[in-house]
């Protein structure tokens, strides 16, 4: 086995993953949930892994440093299309007209992920602005994974199409596009929004693809049906945000997420119970 299949192994080895998005503040900066992450982060050890921006990281060693913890998945590219302040104050000055272009930028190498502790990195690729802006991101796409499969570190390479961090309601071939681009170029899972034909987009991608929460839901069941539906069409786990990190009780909802992803809770059942805790 390489070192990256070991690491795969040890992500896979409980059952289908979850994984906890702790990188919003590059975004959307701080909010409930999220102002302390040295303190808040320790509300989620029973995780499979969670993914941290690399100052967060670097801030959060003695939570990683446990035996029994969670892995830890560092970001290393950053677009200008994440920034959802930017692209609503864009959309007011444009009278709501799209922010349509971006470039993803490195701001960390793998190395320096490695360094900070990383067993898995992430990677972003985005697609569907400008000829120049494609051709860059590719780019810039291809060389992380280069880095990545030199050191033997698993990289999840991020689809999410322009606008649809939280409910996509775009063409399903640009969803199986993108994630299949982000297989061809060499990603070793992918992360990507999740739509109602989910299972042809876990069944197009050839590596596993792990399905995203995407914006907060009013009722907890409404989170855990779709990470339970999500499984059902092909997901080989889930990553959750702010769902799990903004609930009153973000480790009991991390509990009942949990119960409905490995063990096939039903979602009413996991509401339930973490409503008689809250």
């Amino acid at each position: 086995m390489t070192g990256k299949d070991i690491r795969m192994g040890k992500l896979f080895s409980g059952g289908h993953p979850v994984i906890i998005a702790m990188d919003h503040g590059s975004y959307m900066g701080p909010f409930d949930g999220l102002r302390d992450i040295t303190r808040e982060i320790n509300q989620f050890s029973k995780a499979d892994a969670l993914l941290l921006m690399p100052g967060m990281a670097k801030r959060c060693g003695p939570f990683f440093a446990r035996k029994d913890a969670p892995l830890c998945i560092i970001r290393l590219n950053w677009a200008a299309h994440y920034c959802k302040p930017h692209m609503e104050e864009f959309a007011r000055i444009k009278k709501d007209a799209y922010y349509n272009k971006g470039y993803n930028v490195s701001f960390a190498d793998v190395k320096y992920a490695v360094s900070l502790g990383a067993d898995i990195v992430i990677a972003s690729l985005l697609l569907g602005t400008d000829e120049e802006a494609n051709t860059k991101n590719i780019t810039e796409f291809g060389s992380l994974v280069q880095q990545a499969d030199r050191i033997g570190i698993p990289l999840i390479g991020e689809f999410i199409p322009m606008g649809g961090i939280d409910r996509y309601k775009g063409d399903l071939l640009d969803l199986t596009l993108g994630t299949r681009a982000c297989a061809e170029f060499g990603a070793d899972m992918i992360k990507t929004v999740f739509v109602d034909n989910f299972e042809e987009v876990s069944g197009s991608s050839v590596v596993p693809v792990l399905a995203l929460g995407g914006g907060t839901f009013d009722h907890p069941s409404e989170a855990f049906a779709t990470a339970r539906r999500a499984i059902e069409k092909g997901a080989a786990g889930v990553v959750y945000g702010r769902n799990v990190i903004c609930a009153k009780k973000p480790a009991a909802y991390l509990d009942c997420l949990l119960d409905v992803v490995k063990n096939n809770a039903s979602p009413e059942d996991a509401e339930k119970h973490y409503l008689s805790v809250v």
